[in-house]
């Protein structure tokens, strides 16, 4: 079983009388019920509805079985929750750092970009203007970092096709002296 759906009557009734062993080991793992008692109840529940359904189980201990899926749950909740992503330092442009310095002091070059960056969106969009919109579509997905032959999938042709389209682009673009 590899999903919660719809429990029934009897699983319901079960899922009740068993509901200590939630409790039980959020007080074991020392875990606040109010943070984690939503995160391991899904485990719980799925345990249940295994427990019930699936009869070469009734060999173990329900208890078990709960344990073993909310600690599963505990742990990718831990994994989730320490993804580099979600660990990333996030700072106001209007916020002063530890050291008392304005996020314009600790990148000062940021505001040196702006003119280059934006010389370099407006050479891309009079280059873009030069191709068709199929060719336009193509050097967008190149750009994203698909491969040629991801490319020839979408336009249901061959990579060599698409290989000579960009460099028939380049070419062209070469004489127009970009």
């Amino acid at each position: 079983m590899s999903r919660l759906h719809e429990m029934t009557p009897l699983q319901r009734q079960f899922a009740e009388e068993h509901q200590n062993i939630v409790f039980r080991f959020l007080q074991q793992k020392r875990l606040p019920v109010d943070d984690y008692y939503d995160i391991v109840i899904f485990g719980y529940l799925h345990a249940v509805q295994e427990y019930n359904e699936n009869p070469a189980l009734s060999r173990f201990q329900f208890d078990t079985i709960a344990w073993t899926k909310m600690s599963d749950c505990l742990s990718k909740h831990y994994a989730y929750e320490n993804k580099p992503k979600r660990k990333a330092p996030t700072v106001s442009i209007y916020a002063v750092t530890n050291n008392g310095l304005a996020l314009d002091e600790v990148l000062p070059d940021r505001q040196k970009d702006i003119p280059t960056q934006t010389a370099d969106r407006l050479l891309a969009m009079e280059i873009l203007s030069c191709l068709t919109e199929t060719e336009q579509q193509m050097v967008h997905l190149k750009a994203d970092g698909l491969t040629c032959r991801e490319i020839a999938e979408i336009f249901s042709t061959t990579v060599h096709s698409i290989n000579g389209r960009f460099r028939r682009m380049r070419m062209r673009l070469t004489e127009i002296n970009f």
